[in-house]
């Protein structure tokens, strides 16, 4: 077995939030500044909220997650940025990132702020997640590139995304879907931004999301953040559509279905595609 010195740990504590940083040990000082990465999670859900419920089966998935980005080329991700709103225990993770070798700063945020959430809608919780946790974080700056991810998921094609869009010129990277999804039986009002993941550059986040949250009475939902990045904001570019499809890894939260089952692998095949073909169109 080879041998790696521990990665350097630090821990700060308030009365409303933890945060927990670590830095790898095979971090080289010198490299070049690469793209960020932001898991959102919510270790223990409330309840009757979500599917996948479990925070065992949950933290199992985080694990999974963490040790997939923590071996991704330093290239591609230097940085990775983890927020949990159901205020609990992220050691476990922290370890994890600890004990393992790897290129990168981590850091890990866990402050209780779902209660509210889980009755407005997953955007509402994400966005009010990001909120948080940019506001408080230590690792980005304002020109860097953030890819954001459901933190349960594996984002298989990561590195292959982010130098396929090295091309494009941009602020924002979503996928805004505008035609009606096969099998839902609507062909009106069924446009919606993908949440699972997108990208963005963090003085970006400021002008575009930053307490978008806040601007909903009800529910926030994808649609209205569709609506929202078909608006006008100042000069932020905002490219809506990715140039590859997104392939992901993991169990649907929503559903408890796997994303990497024989139905979502040939619609994940479809798109790709498609959008090879006929790169306008989503369906």
């Amino acid at each position: 077995m080879i041998g790696y010195p521990l990665n350097s740990y630090s821990y700060r504590q308030t009365m409303t939030h933890t945060i927990l940083q670590v830095t790898g040990s095979c971090r080289d000082a010198g490299q070049p500044r690469a793209n960020g990465l932001l898991m959102t999670a919510t270790l223990v859900p409330p309840p009757n909220v979500v599917a996948r419920y479990n925070p065992k089966d949950r933290l199992d998935d985080y694990l999974g997650a963490l040790n997939y980005y923590l071996a991704l080329p330093g290239s591609a991700i230097d940085r990775i940025l983890f927020i949990d709103n159901s205020g609990s225990d992220i050691s476990p993770l922290a370890e994890r990132a600890r004990t393992h070798p790897h290129d990168k700063i981590v850091e890990f945020i866990s402050f209780p702020g779902n209660d509210e959430a889980a009755q407005r809608g997953k955007a509402h919780g994400e966005f009010s997640l990001m909120d948080y946790g940019l506001a408080h974080s230590t690792v980005f700056e304002a020109e860097d590139m953030i890819w954001k991810t459901t933190g349960r998921l594996k984002f298989l094609n990561l590195p292959e995304m982010i130098r396929q869009s090295a091309r494009l010129r941009f602020d924002i990277l979503c996928d805004l879907h505008d035609v009606p999804w096969l099998g839902s039986g609507m062909w009106t009002r069924h446009e919606n931004m993908d949440l699972r993941v997108f990208a963005f550059r963090r003085r970006a986040y400021e002008t575009v999301f930053r307490d978008v949250w806040l601007k909903y009475v009800g529910n926030l939902d994808a649609r209205d953040l569709y609506l929202h990045m078909r608006k006008k904001h100042g000069d932020i570019r905002i490219h809506p559509r990715f140039p590859m499809q997104a392939q992901l890894q993991g169990i649907s939260g929503r559903h408890q279905t796997d994303y990497g089952g024989i139905v979502q692998s040939s619609k994940d095949a479809v798109r790709g595609g498609l959008r090879r073909v006929v790169p306008w169109l989503w369906f």
